[in-house]
């Protein structure tokens, strides 16, 4: 089917227009824009729905052919609004707004016309066809602001006319709300979308998750976002990733006890799930419950030895242990035997907890030698050890010093 504008065959000047008068007529108005004379269909089409006798029957009321010239005068700015002619550009200074305003007659007077006009052959061109056509004509403008000119605010509002013509189609509603908007930094008219997108019957979990990071990181609504979570982990109970959502609002909203309750809830569900027993670790130690916390950990261990962020939380739970230890010998300033006896049992348990700790270290150093992190804990932990056993501990402790070096990291 035939394009609108295939090209100019001839243009009338504007100074002959001007000195020929011009009359009422869809035929002519229709077949300049055939031609991609946007200049002599406009001023035709402008005379057409301008002229009282053209428009209103004897009654008073919009006369038969009033919703097609009102919808040929759509399709006529909508054409100069996505022509690349330039020269056609400055017919109009705002030819989309004067076209919606058009269509919005047209309907308003023919509300069930399906068709206005028909192909080079005599059929029936379907409104909904021709609304197709300037869909695509505008998709195309927004595409190319997007992926080429990265001029999103450009992409947007090209993006806002498409979805005018296909209001319902699901495609371009999920690229409204979910990419294009937010792209613009219009995040109000993105959640507009999103729940038009929803109620034409789109589910992809894309619009749910931008839904979220709007009001999670833009709005900073925590209830609402707490909401559309829930919302994701019903729709999608498969998908270990939402719960981890749900978690993180939870304890960004202090609700720790709840935190805890849905990541057990995980747990039970997926006896081989990793990581809610590693956030059921989390949760314990962030509500100062170390002994839970840690079995956690450890659950977590027990089904992925390689498990890095459960070893490297145990690793700092054991050397926190050893702190402990330390400032409660530091306390005990007396002379007495008693004080004495207690300070010594204490240095041996120093001993304790840090050959308990120096195995999550070390395992650390495994998974990630380079971390820079744990390669300071570890160097605090040989360093304490070599206290205590300097013949096992001082040549570990001058090789990880050495390999620090190099790394360019600082050491005493």
């Amino acid at each position: 089917m035939r394009k609108f504008a295939i090209g100019l065959l001839f243009v009338i000047p504007l100074s002959a227009l001007a000195q020929k008068e011009i009359k009422p007529s869809i035929s002519k108005a229709e077949k300049a824009l055939k031609a991609g004379k946007f200049d002599e269909a406009k001023a035709i089409i402008d005379v057409t729905v301008s002229n009282q006798e053209f428009m209103v029957d004897k009654k008073g009321n919009p006369s038969k052919s009033a919703a097609k010239a009102w919808y040929l005068k759509g399709l006529i700015y909508a054409g100069i609004d996505t022509t690349k002619e330039v020269k056609f550009k400055s017919l109009e200074a705002e030819p989309y707004k004067v076209a919606v305003e058009a269509f919005s007659k047209s309907k308003e007077i023919g509300k069930d016309e399906l068709t206005f006009f028909s192909d080079d052959n005599g059929f029936p061109l379907m409104n909904s066809v021709l609304d197709g056509k300037l869909a695509q004509a505008y998709l195309n403008v927004s595409l190319k602001a997007y992926q080429e000119d990265k001029d999103y605010k450009k992409a947007f509002q090209y993006m806002e006319r498409v979805v005018y013509f296909l209001p319902k189609d699901t495609t371009m509603l999920l690229n409204a709300g979910v990419y294009f908007a937010p792209s613009a930094e219009e995040y109000d008219k993105a959640l507009e979308y999103i729940d038009k997108y929803h109620a034409a019957g789109g589910s992809n979990p894309d619009s749910y998750i931008q839904k979220l990071s709007i009001y999670l990181t833009k709005k900073k609504d925590l209830d609402k976002a707490l909401t559309i979570t829930q919302d994701l982990m019903k729709r999608y109970p498969a998908n270990a990733e939402y719960p981890k959502y749900e978690l993180d609002i939870y304890i960004k909203q202090n609700r720790l006890p709840e935190a805890k309750a849905a990541m057990e809830k995980s747990a039970i569900a997926n006896p081989k799930d990793i990581e809610s027993r590693y956030y059921l670790g989390v949760i314990s130690n962030e509500m100062k419950d170390p002994t839970e916390a840690k079995k956690w950990f450890n659950e977590a261990l027990k089904l992925n030895p390689d498990h890095y962020e459960s070893t490297a939380s145990l690793a700092d739970m054991s050397y926190k242990d050893v702190r402990k230890v330390r400032e409660e010998r530091n306390e005990i300033s007396g002379t007495k035997d008693a004080d004495l006896k207690k300070r010594a049992e204490l240095f041996k348990l120093i001993e304790v907890k840090l050959k308990e700790s120096v195995p999550y270290w070390e395992k650390c150093e495994a998974l990630k030698p380079n971390e820079e992190t744990v390669l300071y804990g570890l160097l605090s932990v040989y360093g304490d050890l070599a206290n205590y056993d300097e013949v096992t501990y001082n040549p570990k402790l001058e090789k990880l010093k050495k390999k620090m070096k190099s790394l360019k990291l600082e050491i005493d």
